[in-house]
């Protein structure tokens, strides 16, 4: 009798198990996809889940996108211990971005609020660059007016009218200084600077060279 009891026992308590382990394993998955769903608009954000607990992890733009991030997880309904380890971008004052440009290239440097707007100004500088080296030395950071990606593609396609150039923007003021790349340039140059700045820039110096 032992025999046969005790082999039924254990595959009882093997079944069981699976059971347990498999109905645990779509609970964990049910809750990673409600997660992932209430986590949908903030691209910022990454999260790991055990179970029923969800650990939310990145790096928010801002105070009020980590605070909206965390309560989407907290609304998602029937998730455990919540662990909330994001940061929170690092605030630059002030708000630079500069562009250089050379026979060798273009340079980027300054700042930048997220890695989106960093493809869409790469792309435009690649653009601009006609095939030379484009070098990002942006790093990420809080603190840009509203119209700062506006401003700094302005600063990109002023850029093609250079041979050379140093363009720079701080907060809303815009400096630039740089040889034409020809008579054409330069004259297109000093009637747009000469002219009220889109994007509510203000010129606070310039020192264009005629080629």
């Amino acid at each position: 009798m032992l025999k046969w009891f005790w082999p039924g026992v254990t595959w009882t308590a093997a079944l069981t198990s699976l059971a347990l382990w498999f109905g645990a394993g779509r609970v964990e998955a049910d809750i990673a996809e409600r997660t992932g769903q209430a986590l949908a608009p903030y691209a910022w954000t990454t999260f790991d889940v055990d179970g029923r607990d969800v650990i939310l992890k990145g790096m928010a733009p801002d105070p009020e996108s980590r605070k909206v991030a965390v309560k989407s997880v907290q609304q998602v309904n029937g998730v455990g211990d919540f662990s909330d380890l994001t940061t929170i971008l690092q605030a630059a004052t002030p708000y630079v971005f500069k562009l250089t440009k050379s026979g060798e290239g273009i340079v980027l440097s300054g700042f930048i609020p997220d890695n989106a707007m960093r493809d869409s100004i790469m792309s435009a500088a690649e653009t601009a660059g006609q095939g030379r080296l484009v070098d990002d030395e942006m790093a990420l950071a809080r603190g840009a007016q509203p119209e700062f990606e506006d401003r700094v593609h302005f600063v990109i396609d002023l850029a093609k009218k250079f041979s050379e150039a140093e363009i720079e923007i701080s907060e809303a003021t815009f400096s630039v200084k740089g040889a034409a790349l020809n008579d054409a340039t330069y004259s297109e140059l000093n009637a747009v600077l000469n002219a009220p700045l889109p994007h509510g820039l203000q010129l606070s110096s310039s020192n264009i060279t005629k080629p």
